[in-house]
């Protein structure tokens, strides 16, 4: 059976609030038609109200696992709708399960993970609190000559997971610590994922055309706009923590030849 398309997965979800698994077979049975999927999962009871659908989930915790030798690791958000419920020991354990589950995948997003006993936990879960509840965002790292590291600021709702080389858990550590406080979205300039610097090129001719600018001179104040936002965005040139006056790639350089190979960061308050 042909492979269903991640973005129409997320569509139908939005939609209807129905579990992963629930989707997936919808928008096979319906050929890909996100409309057709739709109306089955209403027929068969599983698409949830409307007011329940538009109920996000702003709280949460975070949930980690690093090998003591730091050469793996692996981070699960999970979020729901009240900090009660987040600090309950069901969701707890729906947590450390959601971990366990990613350690022996080593999966890299939600669709990889979710499987029909995670799904029912989650919706036992959801019953039982009476609040929605979901696996987020999950990343597992592995390396063989470097260093990975999680840190995980105290309240355990955001947080961050490196890889870096030569190992040193000082650098790492602080790396990670960056990476939370700072919110870099790439490690260098050169890394920005496309999409996200056209959406911000949009965005600024919009504003320019609004404020009344020239149209000769739009490109010119969009491309300025961009380069501050490489550099507030880019964790190398962004500006260091501690210490603003220098970039965090500047103080990386004065502690010795280190690469920041890879990163990501969790916050269960944003999308």
């Amino acid at each position: 059976m042909a492979k269903v398309d991640i973005k129409l997965i997320q569509m139908v979800r939005e939609a209807t609030g129905a579990g992963l698994m629930d989707v997936k077979k919808a928008l096979e049975e319906t050929g890909g038609d996100v409309d057709k999927a739709i109306k089955l999962l209403r027929k068969m009871g599983i698409a949830k109200a409307e007011k329940k659908v538009a109920r996000t989930t702003k709280e949460g915790l975070i949930f980690t696992a690093l090998d003591e030798n730091f050469k793996w690791g692996a981070v699960v958000e999970v979020g729901c709708e009240t900090d009660f419920v987040a600090r309950t020991d069901d969701f707890k354990a729906f947590g450390q399960k959601a971990l366990e589950a990613l350690l022996k995948k080593k999966a890299n997003s939600v669709e990889e993970l979710m499987d029909p006993s995670l799904e029912e936990e989650m919706k036992l879960l959801s019953g039982k609190v009476g609040e929605k509840i979901e696996i987020k965002k999950v990343a597992y790292f592995s390396t063989d000559d470097g260093m990975v590291y999680i840190y995980v600021h105290p309240g355990a709702t955001q947080g961050a997971m490196v890889e870096i080389y030569p190992p040193n858990e000082e650098v790492a550590l602080e790396t990670a610590m960056q990476v939370t406080a700072m919110k870099p979205i790439a490690v260098s300039r050169d890394e920005f994922p496309e999409e996200v610097l056209q959406k911000e090129r949009e965005i600024y001719e919009e504003q320019a055309r609004k404020e009344g600018k020239p149209e000769k001179i739009i490109p010119r104040i969009v491309e300025g706009k961009l380069k501050a936002f490489l550099s507030e965005r880019s964790l190398l040139d962004q500006p260091y923590m501690r210490d603003p006056k220098i970039s965090f790639g500047e103080w990386l350089k004065k502690q010795g030849d280190y690469i920041v190979r890879r990163f990501v960061r969790f916050n269960v308050h944003e999308d």
